[in-house]
């Protein structure tokens, strides 16, 4: 091996070194000037690899550099490479689209090779796509796929790294109990090859799973181990990721004080290797920290820098965590126009990322879809040409082409066919969806009207009837003195009172008399008074009131609500919004409970019964675990042109 040929090498193997790392202008130019050969290839896919986390461009730049010189030296499996790598930093960017073009792209060049580790790689990067956008199912079949693959050809440490990502999407799915059995399973890996670092990451994903079933206690103790081998080691990111997840679980067992130093380490970390969204996460986590210290000003900054850095890498679900908690630090200091427009901004944020998930889905299945359709109309036309080449009479082949043509027309006829069946059987189901709609607005409407009738049977007749009773006894009372008068009229006040209340529950006058926000704020005080439980109460643009229905509607969800976190949640704090937005009247219910708790029986259908009456109105509900613990309830109801 010549001189230059020998440096070639080692540059390259000091590029993929520095994977994670600053690179120097002097190594890029260095490789900027090797030959174009297949070495330069795999530099520039190695390049592509380390400006993943410094400058997303300049790594698709030498991704794409990196492919062409590939596809110009007849080099397909650097061309596989280097489609690998700029899929990851699409991922990064969340371009879910351009990511599983170039996957794709890649494993069909792995697949006309035959190259098994390099199909089990693009399927786990699928996976990993695929855990970026939420779509968890998809990711773990993809991972599964791998892992078959890796399972046979080995080695075990990249088998232990797909299981890995397999613990991890298990309890994204919330099957935490099967993710600390595939993570044993890693373990078990792990230690037979002694890779104590890859044990490291193993301990920090079943402290996410310890964490995820309430054992903060085993979880923190993993965290810890982790980043003890991480600190000896020098590995700073993965020490950074260790130390920001410890934080967030000492942070649950109330430290505030060893939280924040945790945060502050892990953030000042993240700033030393330059990845801004996990700074934007640390910083996220330190402000909130700050916010349960009472710490709101000294949080704001925080909170701002994240939304900042958050929106320049486009990290989408740190920036609707940004926004949420800006608007909660200024409701707190009292500045409810600030804490509305970030609210909004929240919601309006929200909405768009579930829009352009759906659309970037609708849009991978069309192209799925035609990119299939174009490979079978290519196949056919293959198949068409072989039959015609070995056709030698004319009359024959007009035979086929004929045959061929009443087939095509019977296809045509059997697809129209297919499609009127169709379209009537959606515009049946869709009638079908509006007749239920009107009937269970009309039951909630007659249930309704039932209410306020008993409401008014039991406080005008029978509540009148038992005051004239009272009145009776009592002058019999000054009348006569006879033994148990007394007590008798205590049982009649005592029946008089739970006939008024029961009246109230029915139809509580504060609704009827003085609107939606003084009858939540009355039920509010009268459900939590005495429990220990902290309420706070925001609202804003109600003045001018809602209609009836939609008031009605909203109290009796909203007792519903309260009833559930009374019976299930154990919270110690609830903050209840209500707010007008852009024509919607939106109700907001926070609690620290327990979180989601699947429920049989009162539970759950208190929830169907929410839902049915938001379906009623023309709203939605939606139900989700809160940020660190508890649950958010949102109800949104259109107001009427």
């Amino acid at each position: 091996m010549n001189g230059l040929r020998r440096w070639t090498l080692l540059m390259v193997l000091l590029v993929g070194a520095q994977a994670h790392a600053q690179v120097t202008q002097a190594q890029v130019d260095s490789v900027l000037a090797l030959r174009d050969d297949t070495v330069k290839v795999i530099a520039l896919s190695d390049l592509c690899f380390a400006y993943r986390r410094v400058d997303g461009d300049s790594a698709l730049h030498f991704g794409r550099s990196a492919a062409e010189l590939a596809r110009k030296l007849d080099f397909p499996r650097g061309e596989a490479q280097a489609f690998n790598d700029m899929a990851i930093i699409h991922i990064d960017r969340s371009d879910f689209r351009a990511a599983d073009s170039a996957l794709h792209r890649a494993l069909s060049i792995r697949l006309a090779l035959k190259d098994s580790a390099g199909i089990g790689a693009v399927y786990n990067k699928l996976g990993n796509m695929h855990q970026a956008q939420s779509r968890f199912e998809e990711a773990l079949a993809e991972n599964l796929e791998a892992l078959r693959i890796f399972e046979r050809i080995g080695p075990k440490a990249k088998e232990a790294l797909i299981l890995n990502n397999i613990a991890i999407l298990q309890n994204n799915l919330r099957r935490h109990a099967d993710a600390l059995a595939t993570q044993e399973r890693v373990v078990d890996l792990l230690s037979s090859i002694g890779d104590s670092t890859g044990l490291a990451t193993s301990w920090g994903n079943m402290a996410n799973s310890y964490l995820a079933l309430g054992d903060t206690g085993r979880a923190i103790s993993h965290y810890e181990a982790a980043a003890q081998v991480f600190r000896r080691r020098d590995m700073q990111r993965e020490l950074g990721v260790q130390l920001h997840n410890l934080a967030g679980a000492v942070l649950e067992q109330g430290d505030r004080q060893r939280a924040e130093r945790l945060y502050r380490e892990a953030l000042a970390i993240r700033e030393r290797t330059g990845e801004k969204k996990a700074i934007a996460s640390s910083l996220i986590g330190l402000g909130k920290t700050l916010m349960k210290a009472g710490k709101w000003s000294a949080a704001l900054p925080l909170q701002r820098r994240a939304l900042a850095i958050s929106r320049e890498v486009n990290a989408r679900n740190e920036r609707m965590q940004a926004l949420l908690d800006i608007a909660l630090v200024h409701a707190r200091m009292n500045n409810g126009d600030s804490s509305y427009w970030y609210h909004d901004r929240y919601v309006q944020l929200k909405d768009s990322v579930f829009n352009e998930d759906l659309s970037a889905q609708v849009a991978e299945m069309q192209e799925r879809y035609q990119a299939e359709k174009r490979e079978r109309e290519l196949l056919e036309q293959r198949a068409q040409i072989a039959v015609l080449a070995q056709e030698s009479e004319r009359r024959r082949s007009w035979l086929v082409l004929a045959a061929a043509g009443a087939g095509m027309v019977l296809l045509a006829a059997l697809l129209m066919v297919q499609v009127q069946r169709r379209r009537a059987r959606a515009q049946r189901d869709a009638a079908i969806i509006r007749e239920r709609e009107a009937g269970l607005k009309a039951v909630i409407e007659a249930t309704e009207e039932e209410r306020r009738r008993l409401a008014r049977e039991l406080h005008d007749g029978v509540g009148q009837q038992l005051g004239g009773l009272k009145h009776r006894l009592e002058h019999l009372r000054g009348a006569m003195d006879a033994p148990g008068l007394q007590d008798t009229i205590t049982i009649v006040d005592d029946t008089a009172r739970e006939v008024r209340d029961l009246a109230h529950q029915l139809m509580p006058k504060t609704l009827s008399r003085l609107g939606l926000v003084p009858a939540v704020e009355d039920l509010l005080h009268k459900a939590f008074n005495g429990t220990g439980t902290s309420v706070e109460l925001d609202h804003v643009g109600l003045e001018a009131g809602v209609p009836d229905s939609i008031a009605t509607g909203l109290y009796r969800m909203m007792q519903e609500l309260v009833g559930n976190i009374l019976k299930h949640a154990h919270a110690t704090a609830v903050e209840v919004q209500l707010l007008r937005n852009k024509g919607h009247v939106v109700l907001i219910v926070q609690d620290n409970g327990r979180g989601l708790v699947r429920t049989e029986g009162a539970g759950g259908l208190g929830l169907m019964n929410i839902a049915d009456r938001a379906r009623a109105l023309g709203g939605t509900f939606t139900i989700e675990a809160a940020p660190g613990h508890g649950t958010v309830a949102t109800i949104r109801v259109p107001l009427p042109q």
